[in-house]
């Protein structure tokens, strides 16, 4: 009996820890063969794990929440939704809607209970990658692609309406789409799962992939926005400088439009700074530690793994903040949403040259039309001082003359004497 039983606990544990072994032909139970219980231990919930799933339950909440504001604002409100540039907002929200319904199907594979749980079986494991990668990748091109068409909205301005128009948009979110799940499906069918010990990403996903697929997206559209927005700025403040050189500065008007002029300076070197800065806070962490487990250095299991992952997760939490809250257009839409109202009931109570101004201030084109109208009351300022400046002269003409006149008298006057 005891070499029997033996033999059978030997036979169980002669298996592969993942899915892919069969069982003998001899025996009948089962053609599959699970994680055995006892290879793992249950997963102990200690202080820093409870803390752990603490912060991901709230970023949980906040990714869903303001994520389905976003998408309810653009998808109720004409005013928004008949902007180019927010179906770009639309898109990078429902991305990251996506972010926030995989994180809980994430989590769970840090709470099974040994071998045989869901993190044993194939399919649930590469679609717990697919989903991450897919949401994460489509948010990331949406964020270039949002850079790309603030770069058109500012430096060609007059051209904006050529360039971006609804087709090329939606042609520019289906391609994001696409490439976002085509890079998601590598792992499918690209992946070490036969070898791999647990569903973690280290252990599934090939070192060629996270190497020459993954880290080299992230350095290239961390460049490309970058540099965007660094074009972006340079040109605000090119715009600026050369608007400052147009303007009197002597008069109460020309102070008033001093002010105006100096403050896009300022303000879009915090825009690209807050940008950039989250983006970077929240992904480059993330990218270190999974280079990091290229060379062994760290597991995904481990704390600093999955603090650097929640920190990542964390962008699509700010996405919503960065690219709408500060929007005027998206907050009265929020304030809307939240008080049940129709689309109708809030633009009825705003006056009309609020709406203007709240129509004017969410696009691209309201940007323009800024622009616009500061570089035509300089020209008027300039105008102005142009006709100061030809008064000028026919005054000096005129007593060029008058002195002329004086000094001829007075030749004409030592004449006669």
């Amino acid at each position: 009996m005891a070499s029997s039983s033996s033999s059978s606990s030997s036979s169980s544990w002669d298996y592969p820890p993942m899915l892919e072994g069969l069982r003998g032909e001899n025996d009948s139970e089962s053609t599959l063969v699970m994680m055995p219980s006892q290879t793992t231990p249950a997963y102990s919930f200690t202080p820093g794990h409870i803390l752990w799933l603490v912060i991901n339950a709230l970023l949980f909440a906040l990714i869903l929440g303001g994520n389905i504001l976003t998408i309810v604002a653009v998808r109720t409100c004409r005013h928004l939704r008949s902007v180019i540039s927010n179906l770009f907002i639309l898109s990078l929200a429902v991305s990251d809607f996506c972010v926030g319904l995989a994180l809980p199907y994430h989590l769970v594979f840090y709470m099974g209970s040994g071998g045989d749980g869901i993190g044993a079986m194939r399919a649930p494991c590469l679609l717990r990658f697919f989903l991450l990668i897919c949401a994460c990748c489509v948010s990331m091109l949406t964020l270039i692609s949002i850079a790309v068409d603030r770069y058109i909205a500012v430096v060609y301005a007059l051209h904006y309406r050529r360039y971006m128009t609804r087709r090329v948009a939606y042609s520019i979110i289906i391609c994001n789409w696409s490439l976002g799940a085509l890079v998601a499906l590598l792992p499918v069918f690209w992946n070490r799962w036969p070898d791999a010990q647990a569903c973690e990403f280290d252990e599934v996903l090939a070192p060629g992939y996270i190497a020459g697929v993954i880290t080299p997206g992230f350095v290239i559209i961390w460049i490309c926005m970058l540099l965007v927005y660094w074009r972006i700025m340079r040109e605000a403040t090119r715009q600026a400088q050369r608007l400052r050189q147009s303007v009197v500065y002597n008069t109460d008007e020309a102070t008033t439009m001093r002010s105006l002029i100096l403050h896009p300076d300022w303000k879009s070197v915090q825009i690209v700074v807050f940008i950039m800065g989250c983006f970077t806070i929240c992904w480059l962490p993330y990218f270190c530690v999974a280079i990091a487990q290229l060379f062994s250095m760290c597991r995904s299991s481990s704390m600093i793994y999955k603090v650097t992952f929640s920190l990542a997760m964390a962008n699509s939490a700010l996405n919503p903040i960065i690219y709408s809250w500060k929007n005027s257009g998206f907050r009265r839409a929020f304030a809307q949403t939240l008080c049940c109202r129709t689309a109708r009931q809030c633009e009825d109570q705003l006056p009309g040259e609020s709406k203007q101004r709240m129509e004017g201030t969410n696009s691209s084109m309201g940007y323009q039309q800024q622009q616009q109208e500061v570089k035509r009351e300089v020209k008027e300022e300039i105008n102005k001082k142009e006709i100061k400046e030809e008064v000028n002269q026919e005054v000096k003409q005129e007593m060029k003359q008058e002195m002329m006149k004086l000094e001829l008298k007075m030749e004409i006057k030592e004449i006669t004497k």
